[in-house]
């Protein structure tokens, strides 16, 4: 029986730090034995990105259940009017998230034959080893994720969303420094 006023739908992950720590199991397990099956990959990118979607409204939920929303509205440097808000604040400030959104919601907006726009899109595509750094280049296939201004690896995205929630949740005092690193 889980602990009163948990979330028994959720497992041990209760707050926004456990959700923390979920993303950086994800992202440390993507950098150091990702899947060699390229769907298997992408399975991954597409969980962890979700994952840092919904950290949105965990953090917002939280503030809001221990009355400390003038903190989210202080760090914001405006008033946030809702989570939903709180996901516009988050997209307009890191294109990461902007990536993760799109990522994360497209399945629900998805229709056959239709262009979702140029905003993100993803791709398998070929990209040089750095492990093999003044050695001949070798190509590997990886999962990318593109915008008309950036591109990164599912993994590094993944890496990026992990470093941009850290910083955050330190901020409004939902993880120690200690515990972002």
């Amino acid at each position: 029986m889980p602990p009163a006023g948990s979330n028994a739908r959720t497992f041990s992950l209760q707050t926004p730090a456990d959700l923390y720590r979920k993303m950086r199991f994800e992202a440390t397990t993507l950098r150091q034995a990702p899947p060699d099956d390229l769907t298997e990959r992408a399975y991954a990118v597409m969980n962890a990105v979700t994952t840092a979607w919904q950290m949105k409204d965990w953090v917002y939920e939280s503030l809001r259940q221990a009355d400390r929303l003038d903190v989210l509205h202080q760090v914001a440097g405006r008033r946030i009017a809702g989570s939903r808000d709180f996901g516009n604040f988050l997209t307009t400030n890191s294109p990461w998230m902007n990536m993760s959104f799109q990522l994360a919601t497209a399945a629900k907006h998805f229709a056959v034959n239709a262009d979702a726009g140029p905003e993100v899109f993803t791709m398998i595509d070929f990209q040089i080893d750095p492990a093999g750094a003044g050695q001949q280049p070798a190509a590997v296939q990886e999962i990318m994720v593109r915008t008309r201004n950036n591109s990164i690896s599912g993994p590094d995205l993944v890496v990026m969303l992990v470093f941009v929630w850290g910083q955050l949740l330190v901020d409004l005092g939902l993880l120690t420094a200690e515990d972002a690193a």
